[in-house]
């Protein structure tokens, strides 16, 4: 029992912190705006709240048309409506709010409100809120109709309400006296009498009013009279029953059918094609009333009213609506650049909602690589601009909802794949000049240590390594490579030489010595090694990994340290931020250390790692970063044979570069003592000029001149001067030909083995000359 309650304790456990973590690495509101409907010289203001403090709010404003202002179930299509950005007039923290007021000259307030937060690129967007003018215009019936009826009958009575926004309060009055009013009638905005009498005999009229508009009477009445002498009558509608009732699902719905005849007439309810709904529909005084509406209520209701004299029907159609949902399946989705990326939302609604996809929170409609039909969008190819927030929005009569996807575009690397070397293999010909009495000593170049190899997870490695104080060239950058050298069950898989050198494409900062190699075989045994890049170009390799061997692990085998959680951050400087976390070990499972993954939040790509040695560590400064920059950062525990889940995400942000300008100095002006030159001086200064620009093109022609002559030089002195290829290059295999870049097979953002990767130990002349003769003609230009 105690075993059942630990496990049952252990899954409510990860429940909650996988609930937090999720719920910490998105950006979601908290709080929309609502719908407004806002009277003539009132102001009201709109709020929309997120979790996380964004960059910045906006407010989009989709302006309604004079004959929408006053029209609150209005339609805007996303896709297509017109809209004006406006800043907030307020900003507290992670809360937005604008400010709306409506004056009597000016209505132009009226329309929808979207509210925008502003992560980096990424963007959300509120679903939209509504503000229109409240209005009640004037009655325009006027009737007085006389009605005798002899006692026992119903009557249901409304007076011919005139246009308003919202719905307007309606009262019955009797003799000009205030009639109390009924649930039922106060919903249904009718009067409702059972069986009358005698003392319900008199003149009834209506008024309608709104909180802000005073009440306005009807000139139209009922004049009714009851009397035992009143003539046989078949049934007849003192006023004809709606048609039709539009009902929302879960809600109540009163359908009206009254008649009065002589004698009183009786009534019949039925469903055409169909039955009542057992247990949640009533028979009451003026109609029939249905609960919890579902969809099977759809459908046509008739009623019947009959006596000796006739029978009269009424048909009522019932329409059932609800609010639509969108199911993305995705919160996340990762895509490379240039690829093509299909999504398909589950939309639900009646009736069928209109689909708008937002980017970023602006609607796709205008970008040429989307197309989006309906509940499905097509990106074609994927860019680095499609980073960031996609929402699809549904919208229907009932309401407007949206359901985010997050789009990480993984960019294709700029720096293209390692230069090729270039190596002279000419034979023959003149004697190698005499080599210098006293030849340069090449400058030093101090190679990464050998790395060592955390498993990550079943198909991925983290490669960590260090680099001994370097008083040689400075590193540009590194490569890790690594090699497969079988399955683990393989006898001799330690004798094999396995699969060639794989070089993975991504260029790692010269400050960073970790990197996560994906998509690696499970229960399979690799090597790794590292490749310094430096300044000459030239590149140096590390001693090769021990062998690890990347063990498959079941959930119930796996062995994951305990999941840090990250406290705090403050910024240190403009370039710096510094992180505090805890981290209390498991019985029996240890923490050698701990990854700190960052990215800008403003950026869409992988994150950087970088690690941090010691299981009592609790804090480290992330250096090398961008000014007035805010970053994601998460953490993880590793030991030897795994690393543990994500923490929950943290921003931090750099501080700002203070400002250099000085302070202004204000001071006598000193004229100018000469004239402006004359025309003799403009053709002197022409002179010059002619003169000095052939001298700078003849020192030109000589330099190049000598260049060629001393390249020609060198090149007839290393004539036969034996290469060493393991010191010069990054060797994939040992084919003998070298491919574009552009040509290049990639998995995992490795290179294949099927080329030669190398870098160029000195660069080339020509490469040189152009550059050289770039700073001439700049300076010529200057």
């Amino acid at each position: 029992m105690d075993d059942a309650n630990r496990d049952f304790c252990a899954i409510v456990v990860t429940l909650v912190v996988w609930i937090a973590s999720s719920s910490a690495d998105h950006e979601y509101m908290v709080k929309t705006p609502e719908n407004v409907i806002l009277p003539v010289d009132y102001e009201t203001q709109l709020t929309c709240q997120m979790n996380i403090e964004p960059d910045k709010f906006l407010w989009k404003f989709y302006p309604f048309s004079n004959q929408d202002v006053f029209n609150s179930k209005a339609v805007l299509d996303l896709n297509k409506a017109t809209f004006i950005l406006i800043s907030p007039d307020q900003v507290e923290d992670k809360k937005s709010i604008l400010k709306v007021k409506v004056q009597d000259t000016q209505k132009s307030v009226a329309g929808d409100y979207q509210c925008l937060a502003y992560y980096g690129a990424s963007v959300i967007a509120s679903v939209p809120s509504r503000i229109t003018i409240a209005t009640l215009e004037n009655f325009t019936k006027v009737e007085q109709r006389k009605v005798d009826v002899v006692p026992g009958n119903t009557i249901l009575w409304k007076c011919e309400l005139p246009y308003s926004n919202p719905d307007p309060y309606v009262d019955y009055f009797k003799d000009d006296q205030y009639l109390e009013p009924t649930e039922l009638s106060s919903k249904i905005k009718s009067i409702i009498m059972e069986n009358v009498t005698f003392s319900n005999s008199g003149i009834y009229r209506c008024g309608a009013s709104l909180p802000t508009i005073p009440r306005s009477m009807s000139k139209e009445s009922l004049n009714l009279r009851i009397s035992n002498y009143v003539s046989g009558q078949e049934p007849y509608f003192l006023i004809r029953p709606p048609n039709n009732y539009t009902v929302i699902k879960g809600s109540s719905v009163f359908l009206e059918c009254a008649a009065i005849g002589n004698p009183v007439p009786r009534v019949i309810w039925f469903k055409h094609k169909g039955q009542l709904p057992q247990q949640r529909s009533e028979l009451v005084t003026g109609g029939l009333k249905i609960n919890n509406v579902s969809q099977a209520d759809e459908g046509v209701y008739v009623c019947n009213h009959t006596n000796k004299y006739g029978t009269i029907s009424h048909r009522i159609t019932l329409i059932y609506s609800e609010e639509p949902t969108v199911e993305c399946f995705l919160n996340t989705t990762e895509v490379k650049q240039n690829d093509k990326l299909d999504l398909e939302c589950n939309v639900k609604g009646i009736p069928e909602p209109e689909v708008a996809w937002f980017l970023n929170g602006y609607s796709v409609k205008n970008d040429s690589a989307i197309e989006a039909i309906g509940n499905k969008i097509y990106v074609n190819p994927v860019e680095k601009r499609h980073a960031g927030n996609l929402q699809c929005f549904a919208t229907n009569a009932v309401k407007t909802v949206y359901c985010g996807i997050s789009i990480k575009v993984i960019p294709i690397s700029t720096s293209g794949d390692l230069p090729t070397s270039y190596t002279n293999h000419r034979h023959g010909g003149k004697k190698p000049p005499r080599k210098p009495s006293k030849p340069l000593k090449p400058p030093k170049m101090v190679p990464p240590n050998k790395p060592t190899v955390t498993r990550l997870n079943n198909q991925a490695v983290v490669v960590r390594w260090s680099v001994s104080t370097n008083t040689g060239l400075p590193i540009m950058f590194f490569k890790v490579q690594y090699r497969e050298l079988g399955p683990f069950q393989h006898n001799d898989h330690h004798r094999s030489k396995g699969s060639r050198w794989r070089t993975c494409n991504e260029d790692i900062a010269p400050h960073i010595r970790s990197y996560d190699v994906n998509n690696l075989k499970p229960d399979h045994v690799y090597r790794f090694r590292i490749a310094a890049v430096y300044s000459n170009n030239d590149n140096k390799l590390s001693n090769n990994s021990e062998k690890f061997y990347l063990r498959k692990m079941e959930f119930d085998e796996d062995n994951k340290p305990s999941v840090p959680l990250i406290t705090h951050t403050e910024p240190i400087n403009t370039t710096a931020v510094k992180i505090y976390w805890k981290c209390s070990p498991s019985p029996n499972k240890t923490i050698d250390g701990y990854y700190i993954s960052f990215i800008s939040a403003s950026r869409a790509g992988d994150y950087t790692r970088v690690s941090v040695d010691g299981d009592r560590t609790n804090s480290f400064i992330l250096s090398y970063l961008q000014p007035d920059t805010i970053y994601d950062i998460k953490l993880q525990s590793f030991n030897s044979k795994a690393a543990s889940d994500y923490s929950q995400t943290m921003k931090a942000k750099t501080l700002a570069v203070p400002s250099t300008e000085g302070p202004s100095v204000l001071g006598p002006t000193v004229a100018s003592s000469e004239a402006e030159p004359g025309t003799g001086n403009l053709y002197v200064v022409i002179a010059v000029g002619v003169i000095g620009g052939g001298l700078i093109l003849v020192g030109i022609g000589i330099l190049i001149g000598c260049r060629k002559w001393q390249q020609m030089k060198n090149s007839e002195s290393d004539r036969h001067k034996p290469t060493v290829e393991e010191q010069h290059h990054i060797q994939a295999d040992g084919n003998e030909y070298v491919v574009s870049p552009r040509t290049l097979t990639r998995t995992n953002g490795c290179v294949l083995p099927t080329n030669r990767i190398t870098i160029t130990p000195n660069p080339l002349a020509d490469t040189e000359n152009k550059k050289f003769l770039a700073r001439i003609f700049s300076r010529v230009k200057t």
